[in-house]
Order: C-alpha cells, then sequence, then structure tokens
C-alpha cells in the first residue's frame, strides 16, 4: 500500500508515497497544515499522471533544500510548487495542492527517517489507504493536458507523463 523510493540528495532520503480514499476531514487536514501539523506533501491526485512525476518534484524539492535554494518555505510546499508548470507559488498550492472538499489524497512523506511521520500522518487522514495503482485511475486527463498546456500534436509523439515532466523540469528557464 505504501510505496517506498530513495531520493538522490545526499543523505538518500527516503520518498513515501500514500494513496488515500474517500477522505472525510479534508478541511481539518489543510487547517492542520497552515499549522505546521502535517508533515507530508497532500497533494490532488487528479492532477498527477504517474508517481515518477511526484518522485521528480521530490527529487527536486530535496535538493534545493540541500542546496538552500528552496522557493517556498517547507520542503512540502516545495514539492507541490515543483509539480507545477508555473513559478506563481500561490496557484502552484491551490492547484495541486489539498482542497477543502477533495475526498482523494496522494500523500508524500520524505525524509531520511520517515516511519514516525507515516505512523503519524496515518493517524490524521481519515480515509481509506488503497494501492497507489490505482493513481492512474484519478487522473483527470483533460484538466492535466490544460494546466500543463500539452497539445494533442505533442502526445502522438510522446506520453503525457513526458510532456508533463518536462514542463516541470524547464518551468525556471520561462518568464514568469
Amino acid at each position: 500500500m505504501v510505496t517506498v523510493n530513495v531520493l538522490e540528495d545526499a543523505s538518500r532520503s527516503r520518498c513515501h508515497l500514500l494513496l488515500y480514499r474517500n477522505v472525510e476531514n479534508a478541511i481539518d487536514l489543510r487547517k492542520m497544515i497552515m499549522e505546521g501539523q502535517v508533515e507530508a506533501s497532500l497533494i490532488k491526485p487528479e492532477m498527477v499522471v504517474s508517481a515518477f512525476q511526484v518522485l521528480v518534484a521530490a527529487n527536486k524539492a530535496v535538493r534545493s533544500l540541500e542546496a538552500k535554494k528552496m522557493t517556498t518555505r517547507s520542503v512540502f510546499s516545495e514539492i507541490i510548487f515543483n509539480l507545477s508548470p508555473t513559478k506563481n507559488i500561490s496557484e502552484s498550492l491551490l492547484r495541486f495542492g489539498l482542497g477543502d472538499s477533495d475526498k482523494d489524497i496522494l500523500a508524500v512523506v520524505v525524509d531520511p527517517d520517515v516511519e514516525p511521520k507515516v505512523e503519524k500522518l496515518s493517524g490524521q487522514i481519515q480515509g481509506q489507504l488503497v494501492p497507489l495503482d490505482e493513481l492512474s485511475s484519478l487522473t483527470n486527463v483533460q484538466k492535466v493536458t490544460e494546466t500543463y498546456k500539452i497539445t494533442k500534436e505533442e502526445l502522438t509523439m510522446s506520453s503525457l507523463s513526458d510532456g508533463v515532466i518536462s514542463r516541470m523540469a524547464c518551468k525556471e528557464f520561462y518568464p514568469k
């Protein structure tokens, strides 16, 4: 149910991906995020094409933390920011972060020692933990293609995942 990956930072942080369905306390979770009580990125799964997309964002976030060049205040908001094709932090958090009415959540926990954080998070989220394999069924392809401005022509030559990841990776090369 929990997918674990090792990231490429110096401390070889582990990244846990947890997918929750039928979440009943999104409003409370958002309040806890604002109060700094949630040690995870809580992401709208409808905006995620693949787990690899999230791992790219997480990897970029831990490397920015290590280099002391983060754009946001925490590694958790940095992951959400890195998912976005734009440099606008507020827009990124609104579009990709947990909303008050969300019923599905992709949680990302990153740290060299994540087990206590995963246990704490599991106690905070009132929902059903499901296999990460269900992620693709939650993707809103239309929203994703509009957000990342991916054309039909582009999709004839590469995958949606490739298009999304290339937009994420190259956003710092484009003006606001």
